[in-house]
């Protein structure tokens, strides 16, 4: 039988940036709070020292900041008639496991959602009519309006630093700047990054093609900075090991770089990390949360009661621990009934590898930060009539090179041995004068 805790507040289930975030405001009001995390506790200065973060092997091949197939196995099929088999090895997305969720590891793309994607049903259907989209479609409005949301999109880019050009400004076009981004009520906390050179080159043809190029927002920073909060963060130092990273330097923006050292201090917060919930409980009604139940990392199990529960893990996990615990009706994929479980997506992502003369071209790939690159708008969303085109959504395009890492950067061009002297050659010759991925397409992904 699970031994009871005293009660809490609020209860907040896996802790990333929104759970990060979440408590803070939370205990500002007053309130007690408890965060649980299925992961280890993780800390910039120790967990992510620059003697070994820049370590390829451990962090990119071998994953060592998400979670392990033996700690949670997913099953995957394509169709209901297929056998769900085990997911072993991580590819399409990457599963965080520890204090920080996701926000180590991530790139720091600070991107903001257009403003007709927050209305997009009602938008398409003006714009093309309702016969235009497939009827088995479940695009909706949001709910929430793009103006209504731009304070807490400001909110959060000043308390990471984000690093950009505004492209529109209180309504005005500004020179250098997304021109198709909603309007923002301020200039970005930080300018932004100083572009590589293969970056630039993208930026100068498609000036010359008469597009619109921005440097890509970025929580990695381009000059010092204090967040509202007093946490100090650093420039950038474009050693190229940012995605699937930690950041040893304070100048990627994280959880433990902006909020967790100002939150930890609280004596109204708490945080037990390897437990992870397996329950939410509620009452006699099924309508009302009265806490969770957990299991700590020797195995004991425990229930914290609480007048609040909070599920700011994954999406997956979250979805999991609803149906586990019975609230919600699940997703029927064969009826098209329930809620829970439904319309996951995930990222649209293509792009190209370009090999250029080494005689003509040195790109030096290995200076980058996680989420810098020139890009065009032109082709997201809605921002170009699609009724010729018989489809809707879109993408940004850009050269968007985050570092060309040893290991996954020996790109040779078509045709070279996959081995031996002349695959070595090939790497030696083209390695500098290479650009990986080269340019991408991030895409929309409707449902």
């Amino acid at each position: 039988m699970a031994r009871r805790l005293p009660r809490k507040d609020v209860v907040i289930v896996g802790f990333g940036w929104t759970g990060a975030i979440m408590a803070n405001e939370l205990t500002d009001e007053g309130l007690e709070v408890i965060a649980f995390e299925r992961g280890p506790w993780r800390d910039a200065p120790t967990d992510f020292p620059p003697g070994y973060m820049q370590d390829e092997l451990r962090y990119r091949i071998r994953h060592e900041l998400f979670l392990r197939p033996d700690q949670l196995t997913f099953t995957f099929r394509n169709t209901m008639g297929q056998t769900a088999l085990p997911i072993r090895s991580w590819g399409a997305f990457m599963p965080p496991n520890g204090v920080g969720g996701g926000g180590v590891h991530w790139n720091a793309e600070m991107w903001r959602f257009l403003p007709s994607d927050f209305v997009l049903k009602t938008h398409l259907t003006e714009r093309y009519g309702a016969a235009f989209m497939p009827e088995d479609m479940t695009i909706q409005d949001w709910g929430v309006t793009y103006d209504e949301l731009e304070p807490h999109y400001d909110r959060f880019e000043y308390l990471c630093g984000t690093s950009g050009t505004a492209g529109n400004l209180n309504g005005k076009i500004m020179d250098g700047g997304n021109p198709f981004e909603g309007p923002r009520s301020r200039p970005y906390p930080t300018p932004a990054q100083a572009q590589p050179f293969s970056h630039t080159l993208f930026g100068k043809a498609a000036r010359e093609l008469g597009y619109k190029p921005f440097p890509q927002p970025s929580g990695n920073l381009s000059q010092a900075y204090q967040n509202p909060l007093g946490m100090r963060l650093g420039p950038c130092t474009y050693c190229g090991f940012c995605e699937w990273f930690g950041c040893a330097n304070y100048s990627k923006a994280t959880p433990q770089t902006t909020i967790l050292p100002y939150l930890i201090r609280k004596s109204n917060f708490s945080l037990r990390d390897n437990s992870e919930v397996i329950r939410i409980n509620v009452d006699r009604s099924g309508k009302r949360a009265t806490g969770v139940t957990f299991v700590d990392s020797s195995g004991e199990e425990w229930e914290q009661q609480a007048d609040l529960v909070i599920l700011s893990a994954y999406t997956m996990f979250n979805v999991q621990l609803l149906l586990h615990s019975q609230i919600g009706q699940p997703y029927d994929p064969a009826t098209n009934t329930g809620v829970v479980g439904r319309n996951y997506t995930h990222q649209t992502i293509s792009s190209v590898n370009g090999f250029f003369d080494n005689k003509k071209f040195n790109f030096n790939p290995f200076i980058a930060s996680g989420s810098i690159g020139m890009c065009i708008d032109e082709f997201n969303g809605d921002n170009f009539d699609h009724g010729p085109h018989g489809f809707v959504g879109g993408g940004y395009v850009g050269q968007v090179q985050t570092g060309a890492r040893p290991i996954e950067s020996t790109l040779v061009p078509p045709g070279t041995p996959s081995w031996g002297a002349e695959w070595k050659k090939a790497v030696k010759d083209n390695y500098l004068s290479t650009v990986k991925p080269g340019t991408g397409v991030h895409g929309s992904f409707y449902a």
